[in-house]
This record gives C-alpha cells, structure tokens and sequence, in this order.
C-alpha cells in the first residue's frame, strides 16, 4: 500500500484537519520504520567496527621479527626499499608495544591496589577470599609479564629503527661520494657510446603495438594527428590575435579577459600538438608509459608549451613580477628567453633520464646523458640568477637566497668536473627543485593575497556571496578574512619547508622521522605529548567554532525574528547559544586533544585562588554580563548614559559592553559599572522623553508674547510630540532673577536620543523669533565699587635691567657653535603628489634632478649616499618618512671632522596636494651662522634652486 493509501485510509484522518494528519502518519507510521532502519545501521556499523578492531599485540611474535628484520639488516641482504620497509615496520611495532605497555601499567596499578588488602591474609581466612587473592596476585603477576615484555619489544623496535636510518645514511653517503670518470674522460669513450646508440635507438621505437596497428600506420597517425593539431592551434592563435588587436592590443590597459587566455592562444600549437602525439601514443601502445621514450617525447612538447604559457603568466602586466619595481617593461622579453631556456633543460632531462629527472638518486646510473643534462640546467638557472641583480626591484633583495643558490650551483658544478657525478646532480637538482618550490609557493601566496584582497575590499555579488557563505559580514571582514589568510599562508609556508626536507635529506629518513614524532608523540616528564592529537583537537575545536557561527546566524534569521520579537532578547539569545557552544567546543578540542579532564579541578581551584586574590573585577564583569543577558536593563540599540560617557549600545558582551558614543567613538564600558553604578536607559520603557529649555528675557518684555512665541516654535518643531499622546509643550516663568525674567520651556520628543539637535533647532527658532518680535535677551549686570587707600610703606625703586643685546651678530659673538641658519625652496607641480614623490625617493630619478650617481634607501632609517652636480658628497640617513608627504634627511659630517655643536644639518622635503597640482617645499635647516659657514649656505640656496628648477623641467607635463 503506498504511502497516500495509507494516509488516506488511516481512521486518524478523515474527522481530522491535514496537519493533524500528517502529524499522526509520521508518528504511526513512518516513525518506526525510521527507528527499525536506524537500528539496523547501527547494528551494521557496529558489526564493521568489531571486525575492523586489530588483533590483541603479541610480544613474542613482534620481537621474532625485529630479530629477523635486523638480521637482514646486519647482513646487508636487502633490496632497494627494503630498508624503508624495515623502519617503518619497526615505527609501527614501537607504537604497539608503547600502547601495550600503557595498558599494562594501568592495569598493574589497579591491581595492586586491588591486592593490597589481601597481602597479609592468613590462612584462617574464608576459602572464597584466599581463593580471590591467588586470583588477583596471578593477574597481576600476568600484568607484570606484559609490561615488562612490551617495555623490551619497544626498546628492540626502537634501536631497529635507529639502524635502519644509520644503515640507509651511510648508504646515502657512499652513493653521493661515488667517484667516476671526469667530463673529459666521459668524451674519450664517446666514441664507445655513439657505438652503441643506434641499437639503444632502434629499441627505443621498438614499440609493442596493438594489433591492428603497423608502424607505418604508426608513423602517418603521428605525422596526421600532430601537423592537424598545430593548424588548429595557429588558427586559434590567429583569431585570438584579430580579437586582442581590436581591443587595443598592447596599447590598452591591461584587461583580465585578454591576459589570461593570451599565453594559451599563444602557445596552442604546442599544447595541442603535444597532446594530439600523447593522445596517439597512448591509444596505439601496449602498456604504454611514461618509461618509453617516445611517449616522453610527446609529453615533453606539451610540459615546454605549458612552461612557457606560466613563464607569459607569471611576468605579465596581470601577474605578481607586475609589482617588481622596473622589471615591466624592460626586462620581461629578456627574462621570458632566459626561463623558456631554463624549461627547456628541464624537459630534455625528462626526456633523457626518464621520470625520475629530479631526483637524480632514483635515476638508473646506466642510462647515458646524465653529465650533459645537470650542466645544461645548471647553466641555465646560473643564467637567470646572475640577470636578477639587473632588475631595479631586486637589486638590493633576496640577495642571500641568490647567493646560496648560486654557490650552490658552482660547487656542483665542480663536484661534475671532478667526477663527483652523483654529488653534483645532488646539488644541481636540490637548486633546480627548490627554485621550482619558489616559483610555485610565490605565485600561490599571491593569488592568496589577490583573493583575500578582492573578498575584503570590494562589494561585487561575488564577494559578497563568498563572504555570506563564510559567515563573515563587511565590517568584519578584514579581521575574519585575514584570519583564513593567515592559515592560507601558513600552510604554503609549511608544506614548503616539508618538500625543502624531501628535496635536501639525502638519506630519506628525516620525514619519516618527523612523521613518527607527529604521530607518537614525546613524553615530557610525567606528560605525554602528541602532536597529532593536538592538531586533531585544534582542528576540531576551529570546525565547530565555525559550524557554531553558521549555526547562531541561522537560528536567529530563521526563528527568532518570527518568535523573539525583542532585538535585545534575540541578541541575548544567540549570546547565549555561541558562549554554550564555545564551551563545548573547547570541552571537545581538548578531549580530542588528548587532556585528561580530571585535572581541570586543579585548575579550577587555581583559578578560583586567582579570582580570590587578583581577578574579583573579571569575575564581578562576568557575572554582571551574565545577569545583563537574562534580566536586560539595556538592551543593544538602547541610548544610555553611564557617568560622563553617553551613547548607543552596540553590543553586549559577558565582560564590557560596547558604546557608541555620538562623535562615533566606540567606548567598552566593563559590566560591573553598569549592573552597580547609576546608569540611565533613555529609551528603556519609552523612546519618548521631555526636553527641557532654558530661556532669558530682559525685564520689562511681554511676557505672554514670550509665551506664545515659545510654544508656537515648540510646536513647529517635527521632532516634539503635539498629536495628543504626552502633554503639550509649555512654556513656564519660572523665576524673577537678578538681571532678568527665566522662562522653561518643556517638550516632549519622540526620540529622547535627539535632544541635542532639538535643542539647537529650537534655540535658533527662538533667536530667530526673539529677533523678529524685538524682544531682547539682557546681559548679566554687576555693580563694582572701587575704593582707594593711601600707601603708607614706600618701596625703594627697582633697578631696571640692563637690555640685553639679542642679535644675531651678539649670539654669534658669544656663542657662535649654537646659531644656525636655513633657507627655505617652494615650486608648484602641475602633476599628483604621488608622481613627484616617486621623484625623490627614487635613485634612478634623483640622478635626473639632483645627482650625478648614488644609492637612496627610502625608510625610516635607510642610508643614502648621492654625489651632487656640483660634487659634493651628499650623505646620511633618512629620520622622518611618512609617504607621501613628508621626508626628513639627516646629514652626517664628513670622514676625520668633527660633529657640529648645533647638531647636524638636516633637510625636509614636504609635499602638498592642492587641487590637481603638488606644492613641494626644501627647508635645509642646521647651518651654522658663521662667517665659515657662509658659502656653504650660498652653496646650498643656490643648488637647491637649480635642482628645483630641473625637476620643475622633467615633471612637467609637454
């Protein structure tokens, strides 16, 4: 009977409405079938779990074969991978027998406090007791036996592993330091060699083919497949050419639509051709295989077009070399060769020495060309890394990585023409290796970068659906998206040092090494840890945080708007729930963290010690937090006053609350101040308040004009209540004072948190009106009496002092080592202040104005050392930088002189944008005002005019 039928004829529906029905059908019906299948699936699983649990360790059987692995070992009788094989076996005993050893110290403990009551029995006791003891001393016995073989089978397993790696390292080493015939000896036996090829060649093209298929047919596939394959890719090259010169070509601005597709189309022919051979290869072989020559060949088209499209990539106007300052557009045509070159090498090394092309220990030492293969990369990566330092970006960065890299790749060098050939291709292929781990770890960290900088700083659907589905909203997206960032950039980081170890251990053993550790941990004194556990815990306790996150938002967009009507309760609410799940979170992580939570009560006295001595105004903020969520005096959005900070409330939260004052200011306001101190909630019953004003008229006025001029600009007035649901505005004499008549009007408001722009509305409405009807506001009247009285003590008259003489010419009489001078340069810039600071910050631009040659370092603190047009020597340090508007250089006295006494000469370069142009001001400051000092202060005017002058003539525009 299908489901329908059932509802329909289930005696429960007919007298009842549809959702009752449907209510009473899932209960009935689908409800048990539901619990049978979950009980079904749990008993499946739980079936899979026993099957899947290991067997018990067995100690014995473990220690036969350590025995037998170390006897191959001791014997040197293995083959390759056996020694890996035989560390990895021993790793994995180790664990066992730790686990087992554990296990049996706690089972031991347990018994002996088990024991240690019946130790002393005699034998008038009861059968059944002494009987118990015999039990339970043979358990422990028993336990002791296993601990104590479990301790021996992981010290075994442990010195097995030890040997294992001692064993393949002193391997490592006799293959590095393998010694054979030079270059030049190599050339002698050329002859040999070229003997050989042609029957190396012609089993190289001995192909098993498929039946059906002759080499002939072979041959034509190629020749068809591979010419067809490169017509459509110069077609496809051709149009995307034709439709990249109707956009504007190179003369456009960059666009993205044309810069990503470009190197594809560009390089087509090769990537199509490439796989159309592959394609061929593969098909028409046997057990075809990158270890056949031809299908590398074929491959090999394809990986230097793919080469080559990521070297156009990744030095194109789009790309990170785009922030390399000069490199675009001088050096990207003669870099682009340079790397085309280096791929080049790589792929005729895939294609010579096989798969195992990088990794010259796994390369088969009988397969010829390997000599000429590792000179030809080093060459080629030798090349790139000595055109580097022509580039102006970095010129004067990553100066150690060039350099290790480089002596690196001579020592190799030397190692190959020695005879070291193993040693050298080491060397050449580790460089070779971890430049390629550069490459790949710089272009990821920068489109992390680009992307995160997308997601944060624009508004595009796209972005803002990415930042929905991560729960984090605009304002907050530069502090949770640049903690995704962060994890982003240490995951690149660490699996780049992860394949540096792969790429530099010679042994191989050091992962593994690192591995093991990881995952078994390290006992620390009476503590274990685990790195792995730790992690697992870590990674836990971040996933539920989030899931916790996405579910707080849900909860509160799905059901609370529609049940919780209160913004404060709601917050209150999802407050609530993200604490809750905060603590469960961090009860899991450190569970799975391997913490034994038993020894949280020692911290929870440790902490209720600290809270008792030194933490009563934390705790006191946490319980006022939590009575703030459940009792809500204020709620979030509530205008409050709390002392002399008055705001909005923001947000609550178990330790301060937030406020948003009205200049914008966020202030946190810890709880306890406003669960025990005088608070005032404006709007806490009624966003309605009273507003009083103070007015003043001079005696003498009208005062029911007064009146009526009050309450009709009250009345006016759209913020004050005058439909009828709170008193009307009134104006009251309140008192008769000193100089005038004190009026107060009072009115009430629809929002109290407006007061202050109501108040200032109806004060100029009153002026205003005041003005109009002549009624005057009087000033405050005092009446002063002076009275005089006789001095009856005479003083003597007082000295005048003596002027003193404050000129220049008298300070430099006296004291002439602390007087200086200075002058002062300005000159207008028709042209953006960025552009002429990029003047003088930058070397190459000094020396078109200013300098004839010279270094510049622009940060606070680098050294500069120009030599000006008129041969001075102009150096120092830079002490203010504040780009782009101010720069302060520091001069320092020359080589064998002595420091000035007034301090050293300093100039400031100032920048001001106005409207279009850049105000550019030189204050040279710091010369001393003597008669030696003059032409160097005629000096300095006159060269900072020229070189103003100059730089007016280069930026200005025609």
């Amino acid at each position: 009977m299908t489901l329908q039928r059932q509802w329909e004829a289930h005696p429960a529906c007919s007298p009842r409405p549809a959702l009752y029905c449907r209510i009473s059908l899932f209960r009935r019906l689908l409800l048990p079938q539901a619990l049978l299948f979950i009980t079904a699936m749990a008993g499946v699983l739980a079936t899979d779990a026993n099957a899947q649990q290991p067997a018990p360790f067995d100690p014995i059987a473990a220690g036969i074969e350590l025995d037998d692995l170390s006897n191959k070992i001791a014997a040197e009788a293995f083959e390759p991978g056996f020694l890996d094989e035989a560390r990895s076996r021993a790793v994995a005993i180790a664990a066992r027998a730790e686990q087992c050893y554990r296990q049996a110290t706690a089972d031991r403990e347990r018994l002996v406090i088990r024991y240690e009551p019946l130790r002393d029995i005699d034998a008038e006791v009861p059968p059944a007791v002494m009987d118990q003891r015999i039990e339970v001393r043979a358990l422990l016995d028993r336990a002791i036996t296993r601990q104590t073989q479990c301790q021996a089978v992981k010290d075994q397993a442990d010195a097995l592993a030890a040997e294992a790696t001692d064993t393949q390292a002193r391997i490592s080493q006799q293959f590095l330091f393998h010694r054979v015939a030079s270059p030049l000896g190599q050339l002698q036996q050329l002859p040999q060699q070229l003997a050989t090829m042609p029957p190396r060649l012609r089993s190289a093209v001995d192909l098993d083919l498929k039946a059906g298929i002759t080499p002939p047919t072979m041959l034509w596939l190629l020749l068809g497949s591979g010419i067809l394959a490169a017509g459509i890719g110069l077609y496809i090259r051709n149009r995307f050419t034709r439709w990249f010169e109707a956009g504007g070509g190179h003369d456009a601005a960059p666009q993205l639509k044309y810069l990503l597709p470009k190197p594809i189309a560009e390089y087509s022919p090769l990537l199509l051709e490439g796989l159309a051979l592959l394609g061929v290869l593969l098909t028409g072989i046997q057990n075809a295989s990158l270890d056949l020559a031809v299908v590398r060949i074929a491959a090999g088209i394809f990986l230097y077009g793919l080469g080559c499209v990521v070297i156009d990539w990744a030095t194109g106007p789009l790309s990170p070399s785009a922030s390399i300052k000069g490199f675009i557009p001088d050096h990207v045509a003669p870099m682009r060769r340079r790397l085309r070159f280096f791929i080049l090498t790589l792929v005729a090394s895939f294609v010579v020495l096989g798969t195992d092309w990088l990794s010259i220990r796994l390369v088969d030492p009988s397969v010829g060309g390997r000599t000429a293969m590792t000179l030809l990369v080093a060459v080629s990566m030798i090349i790139i890394i000595v055109y580097l330092r022509r580039i102006p970006g970095l010129m004067h960065r990553f100066r150690l990585i060039r350099y290790a890299g480089l002596l690196t790749l001579l020592t190799g060098l030397v190692c190959l023409g020695i005879g070291y050939e193993n040693l050298a291709g080491y060397l050449i292929h580790g460089a070779t290796r971890t430049a390629l781990a550069l490459l790949v770890l710089w272009l990821l960290l920068w489109m992390f970068y680009q992307a995160f900088d997308f997601l944060i700083n624009t508004d595009t659907p796209a972005a803002v659906s990415v930042r929905r589905g991560l729960g984090v909203s605009r304002e907050g997206s530069r502090s949770g998206l640049g903690v995704l960032q962060l994890f982003a950039d240490l995951i690149l980081w660490l699996s780049f040092i992860v394949y540096l170890i792969y790429v530099w251990d010679e042994a191989g053993t050091t992962l593994d090494e690192l591995v093991n550790l990881i995952q078994q941990g390290e006992t620390v004194g009476n503590i274990r840890i685990v790195p792995i556990d730790i992690i697992r815990g870590i990674l836990v306790f971040a996933g539920l945080i989030v899931l916790i996150g996405w579910i707080k938002r849900w909860i509160q967009r799905r059901w609370l708007q529609h049940i919780v009507g209160d913004r404060g309760a709601r917050e209150a609410v999802t407050t609530l729930i993200g604490y809750v799940g905060f603590l469960v979170a961090a009860v899991f992580g450190l569970v799975l963290a391997g913490i034994d939570l038993s020894g949280l009560t020692i911290i929870g006295g440790a902490l209720a010690l600290g809270i008792g001595f030194g933490m009563q105004e934390i705790a006191g903020n946490f319980v006022s937090g939590i009575i703030l969520l459940f009792e809500r005096p204020i709620r979030a959005g509530d205008y409050v006053t709390v002392g002399d900070i008055e705001g909005f409330v923001r947000r609550i939260r178990l330790r301060a609350t937030e406020l948003e004052t009205l200049n914008n200011q966020n202030v946190l306001v810890p709880n306890s101040e406003l669960i025990s101190g005088r608070v005032t909630n404006w709007v806490l019953r009624d966003p309605q308040g009273r507003l009083q004003v103070f007015v003043r008229v001079a005696y003498g006025s009208d005062v029911q004009k007064v009146r009526q001029i009050l309450e009709r600009v009250a009345n006016e007035h759209s913020e004050v209540v005058t439909d009828g649901r709170a008193p009307a505005p009134r104006a009251l004499l309140m008192e008769f004072g000193e100089s005038s008549l004190n009026f107060e009007l009072r009115v009430r408001l629809h929002r109290i948190e407006r007061r202050y722009s109501v108040l200032s509305d109806l004060n100029f409405a009153i002026d205003q009106a005041f003005r109009e009807e002549g009624i005057k506001v009087p000033y405050p009247q005092r009446d002063l009496h002076i009275v005089s009285y006789p001095d009856t003590t005479a003083k003597p008259a007082r000295e005048e002092a003596a002027p003193v003489d404050e000129t220049i010419r008298t300070r430099i009489m006296h004291h002439p080592e602390h007087v200086t001078r200075s002058h002062r340069r300005d000159v207008n810039l028709a042209i953006g202040i960025d552009e002429v600071w990029h003047a003088i910050t930058d070397a190459d631009k000094l020396k078109k104005w200013l300098a004839r040659d010279g270094e510049f370092r622009p940060f606070i603190g680098g050294p500069f050392s120009l030599t000006l047009r008129d041969d001075v020597q102009f150096n120092g340090r830079i002490d203010i930088f504040l780009p782009p508007r101010r720069m302060r250089l520091v001069h320092e006295t020359a080589e064998g002189e002595e420091p000035l006494a007034s301090g050293p000469i300093t100039t400031d370069l100032l920048l001001k944008e106005s409207e279009g142009s850049t105000q550019f001001t030189v204050i040279v400051s710091g010369i001393p005002a003597s008669e030696d000092w003059e032409i160097e202060y005629r000096r300095s005017e006159d060269r900072w005019q020229d070189a103003l002058n100059e730089l007016e003539d280069l930026l200005t525009p025609g």
